[in-house]
């Protein structure tokens, strides 16, 4: 049974996006051998290990690019690809069929892309499973070690810039990032500088900086995201993306006096002993993204207003946490769900005001409809206990009537509840089989069923479980800094 009532969007994870890539629309699709219809793209992923270099690629009529699901970089609403690194990989398609064209006859080269987890774009690429790694990905030693980059280096060189927001410690210099709290993913170059940067505070005798690490499924755009709304204090960002997102997030300070590694070069991964592919990217960067300025044109287009996501730790949301956290626990623990998550998806329907009616009729907390609210049997919703219970149990029925054969990870089962609650079941249910066709997984939501979902059905879904995603690691990381804190007193006393 779909509930209708269940999306209150905040829609601050950035999807305007969608609407704001005009270019996307008119990318050319690839033709199909045979004349067949084009639809290479929705077809299920190269799953086959192949190696070889450009020749080779060009023999197959087929070259692979692995990129990370973002929504900067790359995303497929309803059928439609965008983002920063998709048209530059289409920009790329139609070069390479029109600068070899005598040499593919006529069958055009068809560019795969292929959305990977960011801690899996280096071990694919080597596996075979990919041609290019196309991440914005920043040229490092230790990445030196496994891969090849084509980097274009007649571009400015980018730097990692510490940025803040509207709770975040006054900054002047590095030195004052000595003790400070800084967030950041382990899968990213960020990671590599604050450790560099821990060892030069060290050395001088002072605190290191306390390296807090955030979930790879969040992305640079998530977490400035949550800095601008005062949910994270300090974030290392490409100087590129964080002016651009500081165009669009008001509260975020770009210090451009503050660079923890500078000189960096961003780049396509390409496997080692690859000097044809190389070359041809070598020479697409020259000829065509240098000489028509095109990131500049395009990083242009993404500059557009929309509406943040509410701060859940702001006073008012504590209070109503606080005072609710007790009743997510209770029935969280019955059906098996963190209570964090439950409280999460609790702020993202109503902010977690019980008072609150939306113009279908849902209400409390959780957004019931009454007639679902009758049907669950959980007492009146109109009270709070019912009306939290109400969702948990709703959630609970989802799965196991819908889901009764997917093996789910303990997050990925809560997941795909809250795709569910928004999208119905019956939908994710479709969609999971569409990913299991696509050589995708499943039973994981991140970076799986969620680019199905987004290209299927609308990125909506999508951006209701990532912003309940979001809400849960501002809440997990305060639970975890009053434990520290709490142990911290317990030691004192």
């Amino acid at each position: 049974m779909r509930s209708t009532h269940l999306f209150r969007p905040v829609v601050g994870l950035l999807w305007i996006i969608a609407l704001a890539i005009q270019q996307a629309a008119a990318a050319i699709p690839p033709a199909a051998p045979g004349g067949a219809p084009a639809a290479e793209r929705q077809l299920s992923l190269p799953s086959t290990a192949w190696q070889g270099d450009f020749d080779a690629m060009l023999a197959r009529h087929e070259l692979r690019v692995l990129v990370p699901y973002s929504r900067t970089l790359y995303f497929n609403d309803r059928g439609r690809e965008g983002g920063l690194t998709v048209e530059l990989v289409r920009d790329f398609e139609r070069y390479v069929n029109a600068t070899y064209a005598d040499r593919l006859g006529s069958r055009p080269l068809t560019v795969y892309v292929i959305p990977t987890t960011r801690d899996r774009l280096l071990p694919n690429l080597n596996a075979g499973l990919g041609d290019i790694a196309a991440g914005s990905l920043t040229v490092t030693s230790e990445r030196l070690k496994v891969v090849d980059f084509a980097a274009p280096r007649n571009l400015t060189p980018v730097r990692e810039l510490v940025v803040t927001g509207p709770k975040s410690p006054a900054l002047a210099t590095l030195d004052d990032m000595a003790g400070k709290t800084v967030h950041v993913r382990r899968s990213s170059s960020y990671y590599e500088s604050l450790i560099a940067l821990n060892a030069r505070l060290k050395a001088r005798g002072k605190l290191p900086m306390k390296v807090v690490l955030l979930p790879d499924a969040l992305e640079d755009e998530d977490a400035l995201e949550m800095l601008n709304v005062g949910l994270l204090q300090i974030l290392i960002v490409d100087d590129y993306k964080a002016h651009l997102w500081a165009a669009i997030l008001p509260n975020v300070r770009v210090h451009d006096d503050l660079t923890v590694r500078t000189g960096g070069e961003i780049g396509w991964a390409i496997r080692k002993n690859s000097p044809q592919l190389k070359a041809v990217l070598t020479d697409f960067y020259r000829n065509y993204v240098i000489r028509l300025d095109v990131v500049e044109s395009r990083l242009q287009q993404y500059m557009r207003r929309f509406t943040q996501i509410h701060d859940s730790s702001e006073a008012d949301g504590l209070k109503r946490f606080a005072l609710t956290l007790a009743i997510f626990r209770k029935y969280g623990k019955q059906y098996d769900f963190d209570p964090l998550m439950l409280a999460a998806q609790g702020y993202q329907e109503s902010r977690l005001d019980q008072r609150m009616r939306s113009r279908m009729g849902a209400i409390g907390i959780m957004q019931i409809l009454p007639a679902t609210g009758k049907q669950l049997n959980v007492g009146d919703i109109k009270v709070a206990d019912a009306n939290i219970h109400a969702g948990a149990k709703y959630m609970d029925q989802l799965m196991t009537q819908h889901f009764p054969d997917a093996h789910f990870s303990a997050d990925d089962r809560t997941l795909f509840a809250f795709a569910s609650y928004n999208a119905g079941p019956s939908n994710i249910a479709r969609m999971r089989t569409e990913a299991a066709r696509r050589g995708l997984d499943p039973d994981k939501w991140f970076n799986n069923v969620e680019i199905v979902v987004a290209e299927k059905i609308g990125m909506e879904t999508t951006i209701y479980v990532r912003n309940i995603y979001k809400y849960y690691v501002s809440y997990r990381l305060m639970a975890e800094a009053e434990s520290e804190r709490a142990g911290v007193e317990r030691e004192v006393r």
